[in-house]
């Protein structure tokens, strides 16, 4: 059976309903800590219950209704009862700071906003005095604090939603059919690594064209309604949102990840045989192996060599167009049964491929997986882009691009080498906002503010970011990104950041990876009482520069990183060092350590 499409997304999924409504559209981990399953007719019904109950609150269409949680089944189920009731979904992440929250409510002026616990309830009281819009907050966790008049849980939502429905049962299905494509179904906000959040319009035409290009780039390798994905990414994301969505086209069956730390658990669980990720996912798999060998039998180590030459060989001939050699192909067939597919286990062992985006995958681990039999399609997209505009196909992909052109998508590139757009993806504009729709979207194009460049066959190569390009005292242009992924596919750097705008050198801000830095330090015989004391020992010192010259051999000369300083804490989202899609906020950390960047460059 064909992938379920339409002109909008209303239509496909009332279409999937229809078409297979006792296959398992979403899979949770019960109170209980077992697997329970929704069909799709299951699914359709409580939302039609959810949705009732959000106009019986009085929420009206093209209303904007916001949802503060982290991903999970409430999530997907809110989201197509606020669609349900002819409103908006106006996402924001579970991560986002109580003065974040507040700004968007209240410039969406949203009526009702859903909330995943009492740790997001209290995000919203503490700031309801500067929110005056907000009428109720509907909360998933059911132990909460329901006192206050604006606070209902879930179950009572759904109570006034069957009192609702009896008066008008066909409203729900009316108004989903009754969608046109302009018609909005996010609000994204961007996080913006500088200013503050833009939200990003998004229509059923934008999703319903990302949607029908991943069916064109995934037939023949995806089937339809037999898949399996895992969802972790936050659907205030767009990858997420778009995730969600296409559930509903390709009749998938998606598992909700308990959390990140139980990602690996659940995937042996559920065994996925697909999956949207981020890099950082598989650079900490990627670490974790290599830690894991380092650690294993001289015989075990000698197995892995060879098994990674073998696959080496026979990928070496496909990518030349050959057909493997008969030794080749054996050899390599031996090395997955003997060594990849354990490896493979850890992923569920059913894995076809796994979708990147969101930030640059460093080539090495693009290789690696490549290698193993777990090919890592990048895709590139923004907020603005409804998710990818170009993307990897399972048939053709090249390590180190982001894939071809998707469908219609046109790119062209301006003379600063920034990525031009046009498509039916690109978003209507920022809610409210004229003047910075005005600077993004203009008869060129939308303007991506990233830099590139494409090769003979079309695929696209994302250099940086036009806003975090260096220019050296020398007048040198240096593409941060492009170092900072070399130095983070090092087995014990976490993080890196590159500085040296209008410096005569390069210097780095450098976290590392705590697990492995303290087992190098028992391994070594180095004492220390604490990791700050760790990392200043002269042998971490010295490790680490021998990690960072081994990556600067690989740089021209104005490229390479002369000092350095190790950090012992993380960048992270709630120091305000990164946004809430993990992008590095180089004007804020530059402020934040300008005595310590200063002194690198002191005589």
């Amino acid at each position: 059976m064909p992938f379920i499409l339409g002109k909008t997304v209303s239509e496909i999924f009332v279409n999937r309903v229809k078409t297979t409504p006792n296959a398992t559209g979403f899979s949770f981990k019960n109170p209980k800590d077992q697997w329970q399953e929704v069909r799709f007719a299951e699914f359709f019904d409580e939302c039609r219950t959810v949705s009732f109950g959000l106009m019986g609150l009085g929420v009206q269409p093209k209303d904007r209704v916001v949802i503060l949680s982290q991903t999970r089944y409430d999530w997907v189920l809110s989201d197509l009862a606020i669609l349900g009731a002819g409103a908006i979904t106006v996402p924001i992440y579970a991560s986002s700071t109580s003065e974040d929250v507040a700004y968007i409510l209240n410039h969406c002026e949203a009526k009702i906003a859903f909330a995943e616990n009492q740790v997001q309830v209290d995000k919203i009281l503490s700031q309801i005095e500067k929110i005056p819009n907000l009428q109720k907050i509907i909360v998933f966790d059911s132990n909460i604090k329901t006192g206050k008049n604006e606070i209902q849980t879930l179950s009572t939502l759904k109570t006034i939603g069957r009192r609702e429905e009896a008066k008008s049962p066909n409203l729900f299905e009316k108004n989903l059919r009754d969608a046109k494509p302009s018609d909005l179904i996010t609000i994204c906000y961007t996080s913006g690594t500088t200013g503050i959040p833009k939200g990003a319009m998004i229509s059923h035409e934008n999703m319903v064209s990302v949607i029908g290009d991943c069916c064109k780039t995934f037939d023949g390798f995806l089937r339809p309604e037999k898949e399996t994905v895992i969802f972790f990414l936050p659907m205030s994301h767009i990858i997420g949102k778009v995730e969600s969505m296409a559930t509903y086209t390709f009749g998938w069956k998606g598992c909700f990840a308990e959390n990140l730390d139980r990602l690996m658990i659940n995937m042996s669980e559920v065994k996925p045989t697909l999956m949207f990720s981020v890099p950082r996912i598989f650079e900490k798999a990627y670490s974790a192996i290599q830690a894991k060998l380092d650690q294993a039998p001289l015989h075990r180590r000698k197995l892995f060599s060879w098994a990674i030459n073998s696959a080496r060989k026979y990928h070496l001939a496909l990518g030349k167009k050959h057909r493997p050699s008969l030794l080749d192909s054996s050899q390599y067939s031996l090395a997955k049964h003997l060594v990849f597919t354990k490896i493979l286990a850890r992923f569920g062992g059913r894995m076809k491929f796994a979708v990147c985006g969101g930030a640059p995958l460093p080539a090495e681990i693009a290789t690696f997986f490549k290698m193993i039999g777990l090919p890592l399609l990048e895709g590139y997209g923004l907020t603005e882009t409804c998710g990818p505009v170009t993307l990897g196909a399972p048939a053709h992909f090249k390590v180190g691009s982001v894939g071809r052109p998707l469908g219609e998508v046109a790119i062209q590139l301006a003379q600063d080498g920034e990525i031009l757009i046009k498509s039916k993806k690109i978003f209507q504009g920022y809610f409210r906002m004229p003047d910075e729709t005005a600077q993004a979207l203009d008869t060129s194009g939308f303007h991506t503010g990233d830099i590139g460049h494409l090769d003979e066959e079309g695929f696209l190569y994302i250099t940086d970011r036009k806003k975090d390009l260096i220019v050296t005292s020398a007048g040198k242009n240096v593409a941060p990104q492009k170092i900072e992924n070399l130095m983070k596919s090092r087995k014990y750097i976490n993080q890196f950041v590159v500085h040296g705008d209008r410096r005569n050198y390069l210097t780095a801000l450098v976290t590392l990876d705590r697990e492995q830095v303290i087992q190098y330090a028992h391994e070594h015989k180095i004492l220390f009482s604490d990791f700050s004391g760790l990392i200043k020992h002269a042998k971490i010192q010295s490790l680490i520069q021998k990690q960072v010259d081994e990556v600067n051999t690989q740089l021209a000369s104005f490229e390479r990183i002369k000092k350095f300083i190790l950090l012992s804490e993380d960048f992270t989202i709630e120091s305000g060092d990164l946004t809430p899609s993990l992008k590095i906020r180089r004007k804020m950390i530059t402020q934040k350590y300008k005595s310590e960047l200063d002194m690198m460059y002191s005589p």
